[in-house]
Parts: structure tokens; C-alpha cells; sequence
């Protein structure tokens, strides 16, 4: 029993969870590399928050200020833009589209949230 029970820990950790209203938490790498490019990359795949030159995926831009706030947990890559870990509620496509149909919330993690997720790839 002790063989099988961490196992499914780390498989249940994978699966998005169900939050009100049918929308899905999914936690993983947020990154915002360049101006008007932000993702969520989780175990099912990267999610096309919002694209340069596209409007971005709806809710997305009347998130709160608070919603990016990462503090110290926000790694510069090129200048300002970089990644951090978050959880993004919402409605998305199926696995591996891509597809965010609604941000509903974002919530900044700490990055050991994501260094220690054994289902993500690696950071940023």
C-alpha cells in the first residue's frame, strides 16, 4: 500500500481541478517572455493566454493588478519579462490545443510550487 499511494498523489497532482461554475484550476509556469505574450504551461501542455497583436483570451486583461504581482519569485529572462508559477482558473480547450476560452483568476505561487511539481517540465 505504501508503494501505490504516493503514486497516486502525483496523478491526482496532474489532473486540473474543478473549481464553481465548471472551470478549471490549472497551476504551472507562467511566463511573459516579450511584450503582449503571456502562458500557462502545465502537465496537460501551454496555454495561450495571450498573444502579441491578439486580444488575449477573454477575462484575461480585467485581471487585478494582484494577479501579476510575484515579487520575488518573478525571474527576468529579457529585461523585465521573464516567468514565476501561478494557477489560472478558467475555461479551456482540450489537452494540448492551447485554447483558453475564460480567465476567470490568476494567483502568483511561490516557484518551489513549480521546481517541485515532478509533472511539469522544467523552469521557464
Amino acid at each position: 500500500m505504501r508503494r501505490i499511494l504516493p503514486l497516486a498523489l502525483v496523478c491526482l497532482s496532474a489532473a486540473p481541478a474543478l473549481a464553481a461554475g465548471g472551470l478549471e484550476k490549472r497551476c504551472g509556469w507562467y511566463a511573459n517572455p516579450t511584450p503582449g505574450n503571456h502562458f500557462l504551461t502545465d502537465a496537460h501542455g501551454t496555454w495561450d493566454l495571450m498573444l502579441q497583436g491578439g486580444e488575449g483570451a477573454p477575462g484575461f486583461m480585467d485581471l487585478p493588478a494582484d494577479s501579476f504581482d510575484f515579487g520575488d519569485h518573478w525571474v527576468e529572462t529579457n529585461g523585465n519579462y521573464g516567468y514565476s508559477c501561478a494557477c489560472v482558473t478558467g475555461r479551456f480547450g482540450p489537452r494540448g490545443s492551447g485554447v483558453v476560452r475564460l480567465v476567470a483568476t490568476m494567483n502568483p505561487l511561490p516557484l518551489s510550487r513549480c521546481l517541485a511539481d515532478p509533472a511539469l517540465p522544467g523552469a521557464g
